[in-house]
């Protein structure tokens, strides 16, 4: 009896052992609990935070205690006695006022639509946030909390005075083709700008941009779904067209006559960023079309004056935005610049005249988070010791002391306090599921904010990915790639293999990080899946990004060749059963080895792809490819058309028709494309879904018909 117990233990351990992924739990809800922390909002000048409850309070949490208490109840969230739905708020900077957020609705990828009412805590009163307090973009206290700023629907910016309940109209020219304080669809997408005004520190002005979109070229969207096709439009400016015109304005809190910033330039440039620092000065990022000089100008509000400051330039291949700016008190300033061949920090003074280089070396710094007056520290995330890696540091303002912050192997993500005295440091590795430490600055833990248990994805036979390095064909470089191999991995079993790519310039996809579900359902399905960086791709410093410049194609189709051909010739695979897939430029990537490597691969699964960088957007497709006008070989070299005669294989396109981004247009004329040349092509289409196909059962479906394919084309 003993014994047959025993045996029943052992065979209900092996069972366990023994679960598997389901299509379900990748697409919808994953069965593994990952440490998170809410979507925390800082106090002002306090260690301490508050977050939207899942019962939709709003409480305070005191980072280093964690004491936790009730900042606003949900009973107290009413506006006539009626129960508001919350889904944002803001806090003002004295805490006296809260801004609720009843309603969102999309309009792009980050910019939305919302419903606002203002809580007085001092009150305990609701009120709306004027009569018309619907449709509302980018709203925002004034730095002294009194007032609130909007874009209306019209696209005009106002101004609230909370006190007063009074509203003031800021700009008259908001038309479907003027937008004020916002900035349209490509600025949102390439520069994740959406918002485009600033407030002055002392609340008494705003400064703007007016973007003007007449002339760019407009994209129509069909929505088939109603019973007569309805219309969408949007101004997209593809690559060589015309793109939309920027203007700076000062205006007061309370209207008047504008200040128009004279930039002394034709209109074929980008403001990506506007600054209005705590000591007054105001700064604009210009950057030219072709993105090979980006210039930081310093504006004098009293003497109108308007001068270069920083200037970065790029001859060889493109300059990438800096969001990373630090304005220091004594009109001194860090930034960050590839000019010595890598991305290092720089301080200079804001005439721009140099003073020292604070980092330097072979590596890249990601970002620069703090200075710190008092320990003359400069903490910024850099991948020194491995190009797979982030790790927070600090260094001294002359650049001595550099010291190694966060220690644990792996990518860390990183935010310090508002006393600058701690940081939450969230961190994984491939070894590791993700970790969140409130740690002091010198990266001694605090306490441990959540954790991820291990033994959950074991019970999954978990089978972890590790890293592969070799040789480019030419010998010249060496490469990075991760492998996951099938958990019962047997090295007398041939594999088909799945290639998981993006490769666009200036990325990276081989990260010390933990891994993501799809790849181990794929691994549980008994598929290798292999990913590589490529030359051209990021983290490697300038020279490396640059060789993508003008064909983003070319190293691409060498490397992948030297990398599966690596994998090939050292692992179990079935040189006849390989396959790729991806997402948007992703989905460029598949379609790219199925057409130009079509001799290695021989299945694909292309999701939203750009196929020909002609129908994507300026800012993007200029950035590494320059204007279409005066490259034609090399957005010949780049488009999947250029090549389907290659095509020999089986190939899955799935777009949603009402994407936005990387349009159905694509799907349309490479289907176009393979009819003309007699080639099979498989499409299934997504009515009205956007680039994420998202959204109900949506995803579900995708994968599930993006493992099918797999299963019946590449391992049958």
């Amino acid at each position: 009896m003993k014994l047959f117990l025993i045996i029943i233990i052992m065979s209900n351990q092996f069972l366990i052992s023994q679960k598997k992924l389901s299509i379900k739990q990748i697409s919808d809800k994953s069965p593994f609990k990952v440490a998170s922390i809410p979507n925390l909002k800082w106090l002002n000048d306090e260690d301490s935070f508050t977050y939207l409850s899942k019962s939709k309070s709003i409480y305070k949490v005191n980072l280093v205690s964690n004491d936790t208490t009730i900042f606003l109840s949900r009973q107290n969230i009413k506006f006539k006695k009626n129960e508001i739905p919350i889904v944002d708020y803001q806090i003002n900077s004295t805490n006296r006022y809260v801004l609720i957020q009843s309603e969102k609705k999309k309009i792009w990828r980050r910019s939305f639509y919302g419903t606002y009412f203002i809580y007085d805590y001092q009150k305990k009163e609701m009120i709306k946030l004027t009569e018309s307090n619907d449709s509302l973009r980018n709203v925002k206290f004034s730095p002294d909390g009194n007032q609130l700023s909007y874009v209306r629907i019209d696209n005009n910016l106002y101004n609230y005075d909370i006190k007063k309940k009074k509203q003031y109209q800021l700009t008259k020219s908001g038309s479907e083709n003027y937008l004020n304080g916002i900035f349209g669809w490509v600025y949102e997408e390439e520069f994740s700008s959406y918002d485009s005004y600033r407030w002055s520190p002392n609340s008494k002005k705003i400064i703007f941009c007016e973007e003007n979109q007449s002339d760019v070229p407009v994209y129509t969207i069909i929505d088939e779904l109603k019973l007569y096709p309805q219309l969408k439009n949007i101004r997209y400016p593809k690559a060589g067209q015309n793109n939309p015109k920027i203007k700076v304005g000062i205006v007061d809190a309370t209207g008047g006559s504008i200040n128009w910033i004279n930039l002394n330039e034709n209109n074929d440039y980008y403001i990506p960023r506007i600054y209005w620092e705590k000591n007054g000065k105001i700064f604009l990022v210009k950057l030219d079309r072709p993105q090979k000089n980006m210039t930081l100008l310093a504006y004098d509000n009293k003497s109108g004056k308007l001068f270069e400051s920083i200037k970065d330039e790029d001859s060889l291949g493109w300059v990438d935005l800096n969001d990373d700016y630090q304005f220091l008190d004594n009109d001194k300033l860090l930034w960050i610049s590839e000019k010595s061949g890598f991305r290092h920090i720089h301080y200079s003074d804001i005439n721009g005249n140099l003073i020292n280089s604070v980092t330097k070396g072979q590596w890249e710094v990601n970002r620069i988070l703090n200075y710190n007056q008092k320990d003359n520290k400069v903490y910024f995330t850099a991948n020194r010791g491995s190009v797979k890696e982030s790790h927070l540091f600090s260094i001294n303002l002359d650049g001595s002391n550099l010291i190694k912050i966060t220690n644990e192997e792996g990518f860390h993500r990183i935010m310090i306090s508002p006393s600058k005295k701690y940081f939450i440091d969230s961190f994984s590795s491939i070894k590791s599921p993700p970790e969140i430490i409130l740690k002091n600055m010198r990266g001694n833990p605090i306490r441990i904010l959540d954790k991820t248990n291990l033994n959950q994805y074991k019970e999954y036979n978990w089978s972890f990915p590790f890293f592969v390095n070799f040789l480019s064909n030419d010998k010249t470089v060496l490469l990075d790639g991760i492998l996951t191999l099938p958990n019962d991995y047997d090295k007398n079993i041939k594999y088909p293999m799945i290639v998981y790519g993006y490769g666009m310039p200036g990325t990276q996809i081989v990260l010390n990080k933990w891994d993501n579900l799809i790849n181990q359902f794929f691994a549980q399905e008994g598929f290798i899946v292999f990913s590589m960086d490529c030359r051209g791709m990021g983290g490697r410093g300038e020279n490396f990004k640059n060789l993508s410049y003008g064909d983003m194609s070319k190293y691409l189709v060498k490397d992948i060749k030297a990398g599966v051909n690596y994998i090939i010739n050292n692992y179990s695979v079935n040189a006849n059963k390989i396959g790729a897939w991806g997402s948007s430029g992703g989905g460029y990537f598949t379609a790219l080895m199925l057409t130009r490597l079509s001799s290695m691969f021989s299945v694909g699964v292309s999701i939203s792809p750009v196929v020909d960088f002609r129908l994507y957007d300026s800012i993007y497709s200029e950035r590494s490819m320059g204007n279409p006008n005066f490259n034609k070989a090399g957005y010949d070299s780049v488009s999947i058309m250029s090549h389907v005669d290659n095509f020999k294989g089986n190939l899955l396109v799935m777009h949603g028709t009402g994407d936005d981004n990387v349009h159905f247009q694509n799907t349309t004329q490479l289907i176009n494309s393979f009819i003309n040349k007699n080639k099979m092509i498989d499409v299934f289409i997504y009515p009205n879904r956007d680039h994420s196909l998202s959204g109900g059962t949506t995803r579900h479906y995708v994968n599930s018909k993006l493992f099918n394919y797999f299963n019946e084309k590449l391992k049958n």
